[in-house]
């Protein structure tokens, strides 16, 4: 058994003597993944423990209550509890990291959970995308939305529960009965711009998610590319897709207008 030290918000730590040597300083875009799942076994939570240990370039941070909390908390592999499944539903989530070592990550955790637990349509997987300097930056979050949209992104999975409905199906969904149950809850869309210059994406997921790696590293490069074209000039094309949508919202009803631009312009 691996030894760990306590931390003060009682998560266990299991540090490693070799830490990554990539400064992300030298980037411009870092990343970030969490992985859903449940264990099919929970006598077998300490071999995996070992297995998530080996492959992290970072200390490793095990909490049984929530999620860590220690000021290097996002330069951590976390293994914790996901408060929106059920018992023994777990997340494991990567560290900051750079894009190669995310494409290594997600093919090893997918692998971890392919021997240690199962998925099923209440799990997913969420990627975080950023740049690294915030100031000056203010992402476009209606341009990534329209972007990913155009490239079938948005739904070539099925939606899975509550927290992961079709950001571009808002205008369809501000006008059934329980509308109101979903208003201002950026939260459960499928895309959520988590700060100026951080993008969550909750598109992937579902039963058996973690067998489909080569679909959701080609996926993974769409998004990046999306988010790198984001923060660039707008192209004739890109304006030609926001005019044409923009002309659709303009003849909706004011109350799918207000909530357009409470998703998006906002």
């Amino acid at each position: 058994m691996l030894e760990y030290t306590l931390e003060l918000d009682n998560s266990k730590r299991y540090k490693k003597e070799v830490q990554s040597s990539i400064d992300l300083t030298n980037e411009e875009y870092v990343f970030g993944c969490e992985f859903e799942f449940y264990l099919l076994d929970t006598t077998k939570i300490e071999n995996l423990i070992t297995d998530l240990y080996n492959i992290s370039n970072t200390d490793l941070l095990v909490n049984e209550i929530g999620i860590p909390s220690t000021n290097d908390s996002s330069n951590c592999m976390h293994l914790k509890p996901d408060a929106t499944l059920e018992d023994h539903g777990l997340e494991i989530s990567t560290p900051i990291c750079t894009y190669t070592e995310l494409l290594e990550y997600t093919k090893q955790i997918n692998d971890l959970i392919k021997k240690y637990g199962y998925t099923n349509n209440d799990t997913g997987l969420h990627i975080h995308i950023s740049t690294v300097e915030g100031n000056g930056v203010n992402l476009d979050f209606y341009k990534f939305a329209l972007l990913s949209n155009q490239k079938d992104l948005l739904d070539s999975w099925s939606e899975r529960n509550c927290y992961c409905k079709n950001v571009m199906n808002i205008i369809e969904l501000c006008s059934k009965k329980n509308s109101k149950v979903i208003k201002n809850k950026k939260d459960r869309m499928n895309l959520h711009k988590v700060s100026n210059n951080r993008i969550e994406i909750r598109t992937i997921g579902g039963d058996g998610y973690h067998l489909k790696v080569d679909k959701i590293l080609n996926e993974l490069e769409s998004f990046r590319y999306i988010f790198i074209d984001t923060l660039r000039e707008d192209t004739a094309e890109y304006i030609e897709l926001k005019t044409k949508h923009l002309d659709t919202i303009s003849s909706l009803g004011n109350e799918c207008k207000i909530r357009f631009a409470e998703f998006f312009l906002s």
